[in-house]
């Protein structure tokens, strides 16, 4: 009886030390996958027209020479963007490492070469690097780039792309301005301003419930009037010190980004287009106030003149982009500076 018992408890640690083992198995893959998609786009894209790449490089060395591909790519540009790929998954690439190097010691030994790479994962980077290759060689002119929030384009990003006028003093990266999730950084460029009253653009106006608004503007429509009084106080400044920072409090930047989002978005739609346009002219006012204020205190007052412009450009955008939303039944529109 004792035997049978040992037996079938025998039988059953080894069906679940198989059942674990098969688990780790398909963890280890997804790691492996996940760590090698971004290298795949780089080595697919540099053996589009160089047979004797064989791997993707994360770091380029400072000796290598630029090459131009046969689309007329560097092959610095292509590190350059499998590097902007390749930080996504940095982070979690170093935690998978150092799982790896635990389960390693844990079984003290290492799986073959050919369990390293598995058929699901090598069609996996075929497929992907295949894939980017032909979209590169077709279509995908030598200046594209990548928008911050991640959509390759094909063509030219920085932050005066589109708009000429736009504050040249945004971070490449919109790591300098009060909404990061703004229209810069989903699509890589300035967007136009707005002609007070005009309806041209945008084409369309999100959907929003109307008792949504009316709450929204009753509890903030003070806090923009006040924000729309500071800019015409500092309109007549003689100098820098008369310009408080760009985060005062006194400009209530984050309640007109509240109210956008109150008037632009609501929980079936998400983040809309239209409320990163918002937010674009928010953080325009943001900088401008900033650029403003530089511009006093080096006494270039043409240049103080020009940034004000600007600023009252940006808010007259905004204040015809959220009356378009205010019809009769939510309240009084907003007027012009």
């Amino acid at each position: 009886m004792n035997e049978k018992k040992r037996s079938i408890r025998l039988l059953w640690f080894m069906k679940y030390d198989r059942k674990a083992n098969r688990k780790a198995a398909m963890k280890n893959e997804a790691r492996r996958e996940r760590k090698f998609g971004a290298a795949s786009v780089a080595a697919s894209l540099l053996l589009s027209s160089s047979n004797s790449a064989s791997a993707f490089v994360p770091s380029c060395s400072s000796s290598l020479r630029p090459t131009t591909t046969a689309i007329g790519v560097s092959s610095t540009k292509l590190f350059h963007w499998a590097n902007r790929l390749d930080a996504r998954f940095e982070e979690r690439s170093c935690e998978d490492e150092s799982y790896l190097q635990e389960e390693i010691a844990v079984k003290h030994k290492l799986q073959p070469i050919s369990q390293e790479f598995t058929r699901r994962s090598i069609l996996s980077i075929g497929v992907i690097g295949t894939t980017l290759s032909t979209l590169l060689s077709s279509s995908l002119p030598a200046n594209a780039d990548f928008a911050p929030g991640g959509t390759l384009l094909d063509r030219p990003v920085y932050v005066t792309y589109g708009n000429s006028e736009a504050s040249p003093s945004r971070a490449p990266n919109n790591s300098n301005v009060l909404f990061s999730q703004d229209n810069y950084y989903k699509f890589g460029s300035a967007a136009p301003w707005i002609e007070a009253g005009s309806t041209e653009f945008p084409k369309s106006m999100p959907f929003v419930p109307s008792q949504q608004r009316y709450d929204a503007l009753k509890k903030f429509s003070v806090r923009v009037q006040t924000s729309k009084d500071q800019l015409v106080k500092i309109g007549s400044a003689s100098s820098g010190a008369d310009v408080p920072d760009s985060d005062d409090p006194t400009y209530q930047l984050r309640a007109l980004g509240l109210l956008a989002n109150s008037f632009l978005a609501s929980e079936n739609s998400g983040t809309t287009n239209e409320l990163m346009l918002a937010r674009w002219y928010i953080n325009e006012m943001y900088l401008r106030i900033g650029d403003y204020k530089t511009a006093l205190q080096k006494g270039d007052q043409k240049d103080a003149e020009t940034c004000y412009g600007y600023l009252i450009k940006a808010m007259n955008s905004y204040l015809t982009l959220i009356n378009r939303s205010i019809t009769s039944k939510v309240g009084d529109q907003f007027s012009y500076l």
